[in-house]
């Protein structure tokens, strides 16, 4: 439960500051385009991902506590919730390792070194966890859900879907809203604008 409660912070404060340096840059990003407005939807996408993963998990804790969703149900949700983030996760995680990569052959310092090395590793154990995941996430869902196609599905399986909705919708709104707070609060370098791309800022 503690190390639980580790990860849950640790994508909180992951998921907020990617949402604040999004927002810090997103008005001038779509002036410049290019590769900077990549990296400003890239770190937004994945505010959005983190925030949706706590929301799951604790959405999942209060509907089995409260029994509107039955244990066995669990798993089907947080399977689809996996299903429905890893692609986008990937997407943005190869971009900003990408980004990283090419920083940290510009600078040659210690921390754009390490930024490329954690990126790399994370992208890395993200793609090899999806390639030993997803085959069983998707048999998991596709079991549970298939009946409902037949006329035939149960309630959990509405209630999981529900579930799913409401965790995603409070992680893009929770993103929003903080890119909101946060807007133009840091406008792009002249770096920037001269060379279309800044991989400090993502």
């Amino acid at each position: 439960m503690g190390m639980m409660l580790i990860v849950l912070l640790l994508n909180l404060g992951i998921s907020f500051w990617n949402a604040k340096q999004a927002g810090s840059i997103w008005a001038e990003s779509k002036g410049l385009g290019g590769w900077v407005q990549v990296l400003a939807w890239c770190a937004a996408i994945q505010s959005a991902i983190g925030f949706t993963y706590v929301y799951t998990v604790v959405i999942a804790f209060v509907a089995n506590s409260f029994g509107y969703l039955s244990a066995s149900s669990l798993g089907v949700l947080f399977n689809l919730m996996y299903l429905m983030i890893i692609l986008p996760l990937l997407g943005t995680g190869l971009a900003i390792t990408i980004s990283s990569w090419i920083a940290a052959s510009r600078e040659k310092s210690l921390a754009s070194l390490g930024i490329a090395g954690w990126n790399t590793f994370a992208t890395a154990y993200n793609a090899y966890n999806a390639v030993n995941s997803f085959g069983a996430a998707f048999s998991s869902v596709s079991d549970a859900f298939g009946s409902m196609f037949d006329g035939d599905g149960d309630s959990d399986s509405y209630r999981v879907i529900l579930l799913a909705a409401i965790a995603v919708l409070a992680g893009v709104v929770t993103t929003v809203t903080i890119m909101h707070r946060y807007e133009a609060s840091l406008p792009v370098s002249d770096y920037v604008r001269n060379q279309y791309r800044d991989l400090d800022y993502r």
